[in-house]
């Protein structure tokens, strides 16, 4: 059967059909681009109340501790062009700026050298007394041009915590140091600046010939910050199927809302239920300051036996307190998966009919702006031609089939990702309605219905044991039907078992495609088989 009409072939849902499914964006983080906006607005003369913490991206070479600053790209100072005589010369100290009280903390006592500023509270008074150690190994950067400046130099503080920038021309410059990028985040505890002023790591300075400039950085530890976490997304949703003894890598995605930076001494840890083949402590791989996101993997292994497993986790900073999300940090993130009865065989026997797909004579090549089908390499084609496009079917001109089991071979084609997605259409009583059944490219399925107005999901995506994710895999989708009931297989794995009233007669069948981001998404169709006996 095949039809002229597009309006009678090709299934155009409405759009909220295909958003109610669709993955959410992860937000980014906004630590990269922090110090731009700070540093123009206080350029700007916008006020000196900054950020807990100025960030920017590193640029420039660092250049080892004790020697003279180079140009970005290891140029030495004297290739400058400007003779020593008429240049001038910007140093400083970088030094933790100490502050100790006594006392609980609704009324504390300061020790010598604090001061009470209205933004932190009590922290270092911003003046290098004898007894504070400088902080060696830290980079310094200098800019050209009032704050934030184009980069120029960079330098790294010696044992002492000293710096130096020798040989400048005169001009205007911002110097700053960043405490969250390499290799300052190895350096610096969590806290905040007291100097050159509060809250604020940067200093616009005037060089002149034959003069030296100072600008000297303190940095306060705290001596107490709180560790927050707050849930954003994850892959893998509770009840999400894996095939007995596959792997497979649990993502969570969360933000630090906490004021302690979460460093690489900061682990997940599990806590409870299965362990599921991980280890029980995975070290975070970077640094993570206030405000960020932390992308948090860990590698699993499926069981072998059937059934519905889950494993929780915790976060846990280096002095052993755990924490997770939720506003006093007392929750967890876990896996919940479910491993189903992998069926060695369905014992279906011969099939009733088997088509090796070399031919289009019982299939229509549809052919629109969003899909089209064609003959190539003795498969059927399905092209999936518009990113964004809603599901696009058509129907075979095989005989309705009633109680029986249908299965199509499918092979990716060299693009495959996210929901970029291909199926079978079965119970169809004419071309705009009936069951659909769909794989995606990220190893998901789904099943729902379309009466030609209405969407009904009868199971909405979920990962499915036994799909081959990716490009270039085949996957055979078998849909049972029997009655009411409709079960749906991966290369003989049971997904899913659901049960609906709309379409149980006998109806016809057909091959589904489309695309969510990639332009002229394929799939090939290489055999379909169905069964009229089921055993």
């Amino acid at each position: 059967m095949f039809f002229k009409r597009r309006g009678w072939f090709v299934l155009v849902l409405a759009l909220a059909l295909s958003a109610c499914n669709l993955p959410q964006p992860t937000p980014q983080s906004p630590v990269a681009t922090a110090v731009h906006a700070t540093l123009t607005a206080m350029a700007a003369g916008g006020g000196s109340r900054l950020t807990p913490v100025v960030t920017r991206a590193p640029q420039g070479t660092p250049v080892p501790a004790g020697t003279p600053s180079v140009l970005p790209g290891g140029t030495s100072p004297a290739a400058t062009g400007t003779p020593a005589a008429q240049t001038g010369a910007l140093e400083g100290l970088v030094w933790q700026d100490l502050c100790t009280t006594t006392g609980d903390a609704a009324s504390p006592t300061p020790g010598p050298h604090c001061k009470q500023y209205p933004e932190i509270g009590y922290a270092g008074d911003g003046v290098h007394q004898p007894e504070e150690p400088g902080m060696a190994n830290v980079k310094v950067q200098l800019a050209k041009g009032e704050c934030p400046g184009v980069d120029f130099r960079t330098a790294v503080t010696d044992e002492a915590g000293k710096y130096v920038f020798p040989e400048v021309p005169p001009g205007t410059y911002c110097v700053f140091v960043d405490p969250l990028t390499p290799p300052n985040s190895n350096v610096f505890a969590a806290g905040d600046w007291t100097a050159p002023a509060v809250k604020t790591g940067f200093r616009q300075v005037v060089v002149r010939a034959g003069e030296t400039a100072a600008v000297n950085f303190g940095w306060f530890p705290w001596t107490h910050c709180e560790n927050r976490a707050k849930f954003v997304s994850e892959n893998y949703p509770d009840g999400s199927e894996v095939t007995p003894g596959d792997p497979f890598t649990k993502q969570w995605v969360l933000e630090n809302t906490g004021t302690c930076p979460w460093t690489k001494d900061y682990a997940l840890v599990h806590t409870k239920d299965d362990l599921l083949g991980a280890p029980d402590r995975v070290p975070l791989t970077e640094t993570v300051p206030p405000g960020g996101l932390a992308t948090l993997k860990v590698n699993f292994v499926a069981p072998a036996a059937p059934g519905t497993y889950r494993s929780e986790w915790r976060l846990e900073d280096p002095k052993g307190n755990r924490f997770g999300p939720g506003k006093q940090g007392e929750g967890s993130v876990w896996v919940e998966i479910k491993v189903p009865q992998v069926a060695a065989t369905l014992n279906l026997g011969t099939p009733t009919v088997a088509d090796p797909m070399n031919s289009a004579a019982r299939w229509y090549l549809l052919n629109t702006a969003d899909a089209k089908f064609e003959m190539g390499s003795g498969k059927l084609l399905l092209h999936g031609l518009t990113p964004g496009m809603l599901d696009s079917w058509a129907l075979s001109s095989y005989p309705p089939l009633g109680d029986g089991f249908v299965e199509a071979a499918f092979i990716t084609g060299a693009i495959c990702t996210g929901l970029d997605r291909y199926g079978l259409i079965v119970r169809s009583p004419d071309p705009s309605q009936g069951v659909v059944a769909e794989f995606s490219c990220d190893g998901r399925y789904r099943l729902y219905i379309w009466d030609g107005t209405n969407y009904t999901p009868l199971h909405r995506w979920a990962h499915g044991a036994g799909i081959h994710a990716g490009p270039n895999q085949t996957n055979r989708m078998g849909v049972w039907l029997e009655g009411n009931t409709v079960k749906l297989y991966a290369n003989r794995v049971l997904l899913a078992s659901v049960s609906q009233n709309r379409y149980s007669a006998p109806g016809y069948f057909g091959l589904v495609v489309a695309s969510e981001k990639t332009a002229d998404f394929t799939a090939a169709v290489d055999e379909v088989d169905y069964w009229t006996s089921l055993p």
